[in-house]
């Protein structure tokens, strides 16, 4: 029988109705700027209640609304970039914006509920380490399918919460592993004492399991998974120029946006890395290279690395290709092209289609072409740094990826696309998980911010205010040695969650019902 906390009947429709739709928008409330990390779990139970033993019909029309109403309240602040910078109508971006989420409702959301609904829940522990892996996979696909999405996962709410000490072990997915889990066994738990007719052995050792995961933290913290290269400080500073688009994109504002980088940077001779953030200079790199040379001499005369964002043009198989770059000059060298690129803000899918459609498809970056897998690291110094151009820091492989060559992780983004709204603070924080996860102090220079230096342990050490012009100096260390996270990337949770995928179909089919027995009553649990 279909129950919702234990109510049935007339009033169990509207009611599930109702805690599900405040459920999914308060999972917003979980991630940054907020960070009521318990709300992921409220979340999670509510959708669990809501789904553990409904109809397949049931299920699929309610994990819909639950993805829809998650994901507009989660990313609505595509509209800000959509309308306010992108030149669509507001009716044309909201209609933008809310076919996305359905899409992520949809397409990315539901077939793994589903396989839940129909496979995974009816098999013994299925109702809770099937929503566990549910939850994992889910999140795993939409992290590459169709270039990726990896947005919204619920292991970021854990970034500076109970279960951090975790992240570096078994990252994001990891986190979104155990929350899920843990919902699930509550949930559990209220179905057990509304129905109290199944036996408790299974549920108490799933919450023995549970207990051991929170209680887990406080050991792993003791441990030092990476360590100091030497104890020499490295010196960074990193300029926040605070330009709006309209300023950065203006051809009367490139002069005086050359001139306050380079003055800013004769300031900061006292500093080993002085990083300028993405696309500082809004012309391509072989156009202003005379002006890239002045600041190459003087870096080298001080002996102080400028690392700065740049769109470049390079040719290749006899034609011209763009790419949204990264350079490393005066005391340092190399340069870097983007591998990920974001939809319609760099690239434009089926191009020859809908380019001209409407004027937010011919953003100013809108013609980037991705850089080569396998790059090397940018040099400062002596020091390897490891970069990654805006929407690059959110994939935890691309990044942990570069961490056995990397001394210190670099991030230059301009979130001045979504304005004021929370779109670039859970940006940071997902920066925050990467340095969490692999042990390493990022460094995150943006153009109206929230710029900031991130410790190894994932907490920000400084920082400097949204929406002002101005410059973060402090010191870093280069690190040595690798996380588990680091070494073996997210595959092996990935695998896990597939492996009791299988397992639980598996048993499902052998799994012998006493007649009259209920597959989706939750004391079968």
């Amino acid at each position: 029988m279909d129950t919702f906390f234990g109510i049935s009947g007339r009033f169990q429709t509207p009611a599930t109705l109702i805690f599900l739709i405040l459920g999914a928008a308060l999972a917003t409330l979980s991630w940054a700027p907020f960070n009521l990390w318990p709300l992921a779990l409220v979340t999670l139970v509510i959708f669990h209640q809501a789904i553990a033993t409904a109809s397949v019909k049931q299920v699929v029309w309610r994990s819909m609304l639950f993805g829809l109403v998650m994901n507009l309240s989660g990313i609505y602040w595509l509209y800000v970039s959509m309308h306010e910078h992108g030149g669509a109508s507001p009716f044309l971006a909201t209609l933008m914006v809310v076919g996305f989420c359905i899409f992520l409702a949809v397409v990315l959301f539901l077939p793994f509920v589903y396989l839940y609904a129909r496979i995974w829940r009816d098999a013994p522990t299925g109702l809770t380490l099937g929503f566990a892996a549910m939850w994992v996979l889910n999140e795993w696909y939409r992290s590459w399918i169709l270039t990726g999405f990896p947005w919204l996962y619920f292991g970021y709410t854990q970034t500076e919460a109970s279960l951090a000490p975790w992240a570096p072990v078994i990252g994001t997915f990891g986190l979104t592993f155990v929350l899920a889990f843990t919902a699930g066994v509550i949930s559990q738990w209220i179905n057990q004492i509304k129905h109290g007719r199944a036996s408790k052995k299974a549920l108490i050792s799933q919450t023995l399991i549970v207990a051991l995961l929170w209680i887990a933290p406080f050991g792993l913290k003791q441990v030092e998974w990476v360590t100091r290269k030497d104890d020499t400080p490295v010196k960074v500073a990193l300029i926040q120029p605070n330009l709006s688009l309209q300023e950065k994109w203006n051809p009367a504002m490139f002069q005086p946006i050359l001139n306050y980088f380079r003055q800013t940077t004769e300031e900061l001779t006292d500093q080993d890395i002085v990083i300028w953030p993405e696309t500082a200079i809004p012309r391509n790199y072989h156009r202003v290279t005379g002006y890239l040379d002045v600041i190459d001499t003087e870096g080298q005369a001080s002996n102080t690395s400028v690392i700065l964002g740049i769109p470049s043009k390079w040719r290749k198989d006899d034609r011209i290709v763009s790419h949204n770059s990264i350079i490393s000059i005066g005391a340092g060298k190399g340069i870097y092209h983007k591998q990920k690129l974001v939809p319609f803000g760099e690239y434009v899918p089926l191009e020859d289609w809908i380019r001209g459609l409407i004027q937010f498809f011919d953003l100013p970056m809108s013609h980037f072409r991705p850089g080569p897998e396998n790059q090397e690291m940018l040099k400062a110094g002596n020091i390897e740094i490891a970069p990654f151009i805006c929407y690059e820091v959110v994939y935890p492989d691309l990044v942990s990826k570069a961490a056995e060559h990397a001394d210190i992780f670099l991030t230059v983004s301009n979130d001045a696309w979504f304005g004021e709204s929370i779109g670039p603070l859970q940006h940071l924080q997902m920066a925050q998980m990467r340095a969490l996860e692999n042990g390493r102090y990022l460094l995150r220079g943006t153009n109206t911010g929230v710029t900031v230096v991130v410790g190894p342990d994932g907490k920000i050490i400084e920082q400097l205010p949204q929406f002002e012009r101005g410059v973060l100096k402090t010191e870093v260390y280069a690190m040595k040695g690798l996380t588990p996270l680091a070494r073996y990337g997210t595959l092996p949770v990935v695998l896990l969650s597939a492996f009791i995928a299988v397992i639980l179909f598996l048993s499902k089919r052998s799994f012998a019902r006493r007649p009259g027995d209920n597959a989706n009553d939750p004391n079968t649990d």
